[in-house]
């Protein structure tokens, strides 16, 4: 490069909000030197075009060259995106070599930051390294030149960026997931995000999907399955998602997949982080829910065999257990079982079913606590983990302790009414 170059000191770009740049750098044998992560400004009314034509084989007008060494091994950001940058611009961007006649082009962008004009583009930098910005108009003119900015900075888009679940990146890779908020987590527009849940017969299941900003739209679309049609729920607008989920009148559980994508055509961002709030979710023998059945149900009046099944979070702290059973006869009533010891008894009293806890055990007959299954044979209950009945009075659930459920109900055979059970569910808390 030109032995006279200048030197813009990290010193100086920290001190004021952008570097102001001298403008004699026309051509890439003058590159200025310039460093760090920083604002540049910039001023190519007097600039002529280099001949370079190499950026999708159109020139950039105009053009201004630097060069940059980077600080660190990172995916950078290079744009004039979001800058006080009044006319369009194309920008590129190589590796420095020796000769100018012998340019290596890593990327290169115009007018792709919306309607504005600007330009961005990112590429993978290697600590050390030296790269030429080159940055210009895109259209010829003297109204399409003039004094603006350029950034360059870590990308926030690195494409190797990934949260806890990743790689679920497509259908296949679902995560299955529970009831519960989850933080922290990241798409874009080249990483979508798959997840999986159950929504269970009776159930209507919410998912609301939280980003910081509008600024990065992020959107949800559901499916019934991998090779299955979109269920029509689904979030387009340019704010937090709410979807839900009604299997109130369903006769199985459904079984959802769920993609959370970054818009393709925001003009904007590339990327954004999001939370994600589920609830209702859950159905017996998996699908996302809480605890492990255990113990043999007999089949009731209905020829089924009733389920239980548990939604919500097995972290004890978090006191967010739901309590599900499916395949009750309509309209039957019923309630729930507690207790930390598991067994079984054979037609206790004259039951139908089978009894899976033993020791001591508790009923849920508080206000509100007995069930009346609906049409579909479904109910639930949402549970308070601080008072556990048990028949000395109420205890907590803590972290290490197991607790088993299991529905008691009424039932017929014959048209005599008679009692059974449903089959036991085992939760370790957290």
């Amino acid at each position: 490069m030109n032995a006279k170059t200048l030197l813009i000191g990290a010193s100086l770009l920290l001190a004021a909000p952008s570097a102001v740049l001298a403008q004699s750098n026309d051509d890439c044998s003058g590159a200025l030197a310039i460093s760090g992560f920083n604002t540049f400004s910039f001023d190519n009314s007097a600039a002529t075009a280099s001949g370079v034509n190499d950026c999708n084989g159109l020139p950039v007008r105009r053009d201004l060259w630097y060069e940059w060494t980077a600080p660190v091994s990172d995916f950078i950001r290079f744009e004039t995106c979001g800058t006080n940058t009044a006319f369009e611009t194309r920008i590129a961007v190589y590796t420095a070599n020796s000769s100018c006649g012998s340019l290596t082009l890593l990327d290169c962008a115009a007018a792709n930051c919306g309607g504005n004009g600007l330009s961005r583009l990112a590429f993978n930098a290697v600590q050390g390294q030296s790269y030429l910005m080159r940055v210009g108009s895109r259209q010829t003119g003297g109204a399409n030149s003039g004094a603006g900015q350029f950034v360059i900075g870590p990308d926030p888009c690195n494409p190797n960026q990934d949260d806890i679940f990743e790689d679920n990146d497509d259908c296949a890779s679902a995560v299955p997931m529970g009831n519960g908020t989850t933080t922290n987590l990241w798409c874009s527009k080249t990483d979508p995000d798959w997840y999986s849940f159950c929504v269970g017969v009776g159930a209507t299941a919410s998912v609301d999907v939280l980003f910081p900003t509008a600024v990065g739209d992020i959107d949800v679309f559901s499916f019934d399955g991998c090779t299955g049609l979109s269920l029509g729920v689904g979030g387009s607008a340019s704010d937090d998602e709410n979807l839900l989920f009604d299997n109130t009148a369903g006769l199985t559980p459904l079984n959802v997949v769920m993609r959370v994508e970054l818009w393709i055509s925001d003009p904007d961002f590339d990327c954004n982080g999001y939370s994600m709030v589920i609830g209702g979710t859950g159905c017996s023998g998996g699908g996302g829910g809480v605890g492990t059945t255990y113990c043999a149900a007999n089949t009731n009046s209905t020829g089924a065999i009733a389920n239980m099944g548990g939604a919500g979070s097995d972290v004890a702290a978090d006191n967010n257990l739901t309590l599900n059973t499916s395949n009750l006869p309509a309209n039957s009533f019923a309630f729930y079982l507690a207790g930390q010891v598991q067994g079984f008894a054979a037609n206790p009293g004259g039951s139908q079913g089978n009894l899976c806890l033993s020791g001591s055990i508790g009923r849920y007959v508080g206000p509100g606590q007995i069930q009346q299954a609906n049409a579909a044979g479904t109910i639930s209950l949402a549970i308070d983990l601080t008072q556990v009945p048990q028949p000395t009075g109420f205890v907590s659930a803590a972290a290490g302790d197991t607790w088993n459920f299991q529905a008691w109900y009424r039932d017929a055979i014959g048209g005599s009414a008679t009692s059974n059970f449903t089959d036991g569910l085992s939760v370790t808390f957290q």
